[in-house]
């Protein structure tokens, strides 16, 4: 990888620790950390939660191991400082959940390193490359992902690699190149299904790239896919004595694809509260990219880069993630901010905007910034405000109705007064004014603490006016604010640099 695939991804990771929550408090998410600490100690079995009882009596995570097995170092980690650091039990379960909170944060940056990569593979410049990868990161639900602990950011990273891979494979002039490119898509295959199993249709609309003449060069790709069903197997086993029980029940079957597929795109693409083109608007883009790159545009003269195969690659794997997730029964994947189940494919859309913005005309120029701008505006709400915290507030959780119900947070999914986008921002708006006036929120309440949040009931309302990032949290909780404010602007000085460090380097980058 280039130096200055490795400079953006520096960037990006300490952007990303600076605006970082550090709390993991999704159901999904807890249970993913509960596995990783059971791992830790030779188990699998996690407390009750988002979980399936097996035939042995305990309790299992429904969902995959590999998001668990990929963090557990920063686990451990967590788990050891908050040990060292002798807090108490409540402090010490906080403790430990912020250091493992910065996971996806790491696997962003990796991401936005190999979306620079790929993009550079295919001979785009590198200041398209780099702005590209830029609105990928911090204009697109990316940015709040990497602030979770859920898969989709190593999902994403996945892909990407599978289809940068193939393509590279698919264009290979020399049989070394092509096996060294195909190393690169398994890897990738492997990677997105190790994390979540129900990828894999995508994973192959992300192979196509390779094409259908060159049968050997599926060897590999297909070898990460069937590696990583063996490591499914082995864990269903493990869990239920069955090696196809995933622990997602009705959810794995035909009956849980009952949204109308035009209803659950519609929503996906346009959607006021779920829209990629509202939550992620610089994607308006990605049409024209993939035009350009199913015209072949490289010049006659220079070395195929497999552009036109990427170009059907990207346009497949969409259409296979649309058709996925918009029948899904829970096509908007709450709670979440944006289109969760689309942030595995934004890079893969990312790449095609580069492309598009690769000598672009000025008032193509323009129009990049215009929505990169819009996205910047909508994406820096979801990172100011926790998706939990606006839920609460506006009465979406606890649910008041069940999932399956046709109406089920219908307000929030297609009323624009209701949409996210502007709760977050009227609460962000409304909470910076509080911070302003030194009413900050003070935790401390007494009460039963809450096994997923770690905190009291009056402390989770008392976090509906906090502004979503870690210093700040620390400060409600009695930390000395002098220390955490030394802190959050050396973060802030080290980012700028890192950017600055990055751009100079962008701009020698010309092989």
């Amino acid at each position: 990888m280039s130096r200055a695939a490795w400079a953006i991804a520096l960037a990006a990771f300490l952007t990303f620790v600076f605006t970082g929550g550090g709390r993991i408090t999704g159901s999904d998410e807890l249970a993913q950390l509960e596995l990783a600490r059971a791992l830790l100690h030779g188990r699998i079995d996690v407390p009750e939660g988002a979980t399936m009882r097996g035939p042995d009596g305990r309790t299992y995570t429904k969902n995959t191991w590999g998001q668990a097995i990929l963090a557990l170092p920063l686990v451990a980690a967590g788990s050891a400082a908050a040990s060292i650091a002798r807090f108490h039990a409540e402090r010490a379960e906080l403790a430990s959940r912020f250091v493992a909170s910065f996971f996806n944060g790491i696997a962003a940056a990796a991401l936005l390193a190999a979306a620079y990569a790929v993009m550079r593979s295919f001979r785009l410049g590198s200041r398209a490359s780099l702005a590209s990868t830029v609105a990928l990161g911090f204009t697109t639900p990316l940015w709040v992902s990497a602030k979770g602990f859920a898969g989709e950011p190593v999902e994403a990273l996945g892909l990407l690699l599978a289809l940068g891979g193939a393509a590279r494979a698919g264009a290979a002039a020399s049989p070394k190149e092509q096996r060294r490119a195909t190393w690169w898509a398994g890897l990738g295959a492997f990677l997105a299904i190790f994390v979540k199993l129900s990828v894999t249709p995508i994973v192959l609309a992300c192979l196509t790239a390779i094409g259908f003449r060159k049968v050997r060069a599926w060897t590999i790709p297909l070898l990460g896919i069937a590696a990583s069903f063996a490591t499914h197997a082995c864990y269903n086993w493990m869990r239920f004595g069955n090696a196809v029980t995933t622990g997602y029940g009705s959810q794995q079957s035909v009956e849980a694809f009952s949204t109308p597929l035009q209803v659950g795109v519609a929503g996906l693409l346009f959607s006021s509260g779920k829209g990629v083109a509202w939550f992620a608007p610089i994607l308006l883009l990605a049409p024209l990219g993939v035009a350009l790159m199913t015209r072949g545009r490289q010049s006659s003269d220079a070395p195929p880069t497999g552009s036109r195969g990427a170009g059907w690659a990207i346009v497949a794997a969409w259409v296979v993630a649309l058709i996925i997730y918009g029948s899904f029964q829970h096509w908007a994947g709450d709670g979440s901010w944006g289109p969760r189940y689309l942030v595995p494919v934004l890079p893969l859309a990312a790449l095609a905007v580069g492309f598009a913005l690769e000598g672009a005309t000025r008032a193509l120029a323009w129009a990049a910034r215009l929505l990169a701008l819009a996205g910047l505006v909508v994406t820096l709400g979801g990172v100011g405000i926790y998706f939990g915290a606006e839920m609460r507030e506006v009465g979406d959780y606890p649910y008041a109705l069940p999932l399956e119900d046709p109406r089920f947070m219908h307000e929030s999914h297609w009323e624009w007064r209701q949409s996210p986008i502007l709760v977050h921002w009227r609460m962000l708006s409304r909470n910076v004014a509080e911070h302003v006036r030194g009413q900050a929120p003070v935790l401390g309440q007494q009460g039963a603490v809450d096994p997923r949040t770690g905190i009291t009931p009056g402390e989770e309302r008392s976090l509906l006016h906090a502004i979503d990032v870690w210093w700040l949290y620390a400060g409600y909780a009695g930390i000395p604010r002098l220390p955490l404010a030394l802190a959050a602007l050396a973060l802030l000085g080290a980012s700028i640099w890192a950017w600055m460090r990055a751009w100079h380097v962008v701009r020698e980058d010309t092989a």
